[in-house]
Formats: C-alpha cells, structure tokens, sequence
C-alpha cells in the first residue's frame, strides 16, 4: 500500500518590521499670513501720500466723506483708516464746525509709549534700559563728535551750566539732562540713532519711578558732561564716546548703590 501523502505546511508569513513614520507637523487655515483689511491699506496709502508730499504738520485734509469718496470706500473703512493713522500719531481728528483730520509728524515720544509696553510685557527692568543707553550713547556721541555745530555745542555748555547752578532743583536738572543728551542725538547725523537714542533715554527717566538727585551727585554729573562738551568741542570722537561711556557707566553705579530695588523692577507704561 503505498505510503499516504501529506499536504504541505502552509508557509507562515514573514512579519517584516514597521518602519516607523517620522512625525509630521500640523497645518492650519491660521497658519497662513493674514491679508490686511481694506482700512488698513487705506491707512497706508494715506501716510504714503502724506510723508511723500511733506505736508506740514497742522495741514487740513479733506473731510472724511469726502476722502471716502474720492477713494470709493465706505464711511466705516474710512473712519477705521483715520482712527488707525490717529493712533500711529500720523494725524489728529478735530471735533466740532471746521473740524476733520489734522496732519501730524509722528515723534520719538509715540515709539517711546509703543516700546514701552512692549518692554512691559516682556518684564524688561529699568537696568536693561540702562545697559541699552550705555551702549547706544557712547556711539551717539561719537557720532556727533564730526560735525557738531558752534550753536550746539553753545547749547549744551548753557544747559550743563544752568544744571550746576540750579544744582538741588531736579526739576530743572531732569529737564537740563535730557535735553543734553537729545542735543548729542540730534548732531549726530542718523535719524535712527537720535530717534532711539532719545526713547530709550525717554523709557529710562528715573524720575517717574523716584529716582532723585541730591545737590552733590548734579554736580558731579555736570562734570561729566562737561568732559564730554570738551571733547565735542575738539571734535574728537574717540575721546567723545569715552567720556560719554564714563559718564554712563557712573549713573549706572548710582543706581545700583541707591537705588537698586527699584531698577530691578519691571519697566511700566506711565502716562
């Protein structure tokens, strides 16, 4: 009897090994750069108008019918446009008879508010202002070193002598010291230097959070600044940004033996 034939084993399949995916990263509609509203184009083309034109600050421009209908928006996109320049300090909207936006030039001051909250949220301190002052101003002051003015430096030397014979009035020593220091921006030929030069110079006032000045340390910041007017005056600008750096670095030391709780803090948006 022949031998019984047995059906073959069924191969079992080999389980190869899953190759595992790399991860994928997520994408939504709001990842997408946002188009800017039809008022905010407006906006824009409106502050191109004016800058390009130079129109004096205090220039009277078309109502806003007028302007909406001259573009061919509505009333509301044209109301949020103006609001939004108002806001940017580019114009301001008069009320009443004869009313309607006023041309305006933006100014260090509207950065300095803008900066500031900014600076506040990010809980920046009053020595991080200081530590950008310190190594802004001493390239200011090189800066203007070259082609300072005879009435500049006339200035300057008319408000450090004014500062050192009102020695003990901080009022007008806070007054005499920022203009000082805006004077140097304003020589130094870079509109991008003076203008964050003099905001940060703005933001980091130590008066609006009580830093005061008794009658010997005016003194002896009016001795620095006259280091730094002499070496203006030579038009040396080496000797302009050390004497600007010394003098920093002092005010600096000051803060921090007197007043080292509060440069610690957070800056805030003060109006």
């Amino acid at each position: 009897m022949p031998p019984k034939k047995t059906a073959p084993k069924a191969e079992r399949p080999t389980v190869k090994a899953e190759r595992k995916l790399p991860e994928r990263a997520s994408l939504t509609l709001g990842s997408r750069a946002r188009n800017p509203k039809t008022s905010e184009i407006v906006a824009r083309d409106l502050a191109a108008q004016i800058a390009d034109a130079a129109m004096e600050e205090g220039t009277m421009l078309p109502t806003e019918r007028v302007m909406a209908e001259s573009l061919g928006v509505g009333r509301t996109t044209m109301r949020e446009a103006l609001r939004l320049l108002e806001t940017r300090g580019v114009l301001t909207i008069r009320s009443g008879p004869g009313g309607g936006p006023v041309v305006r030039r933006p100014r260090p001051s509207d950065l300095t508010e803008a900066l500031t909250l900014i600076l506040q949220f990010e809980s920046a301190t009053f020595k991080e202002v200081m530590d950008a002052r310190l190594w802004l101003e001493p390239t200011v002051a090189r800066s203007a070193a070259a082609g300072i003015s005879e009435e500049a430096i006339d200035a300057l030397q008319e408000l450090n002598d004014t500062m050192r014979q009102s020695a003990g009035d901080e009022d007008v020593m806070s007054a005499s010291n920022r203009r000082f220091h805006s004077i140097i921006a304003e020589e130094s030929g870079s509109v991008v230097l003076r203008i964050f030069s003099e905001t940060i110079l703005t933001i980091g006032d130590g008066r609006s959070v009580g830093i005061g000045y008794p009658r010997k340390q005016i003194l002896a910041i009016a001795d620095s600044h006259q280091l730094v007017i002499d070496a203006l005056r030579a038009h040396d600008a080496d000797k302009a940004e050390l004497a600007m750096r010394e003098h920093l670095v002092e005010a600096n030391t000051y803060w921090h033996r007197r007043f080292a709780d509060v440069i610690s803090r957070p800056v805030r948006w003060i109006q």
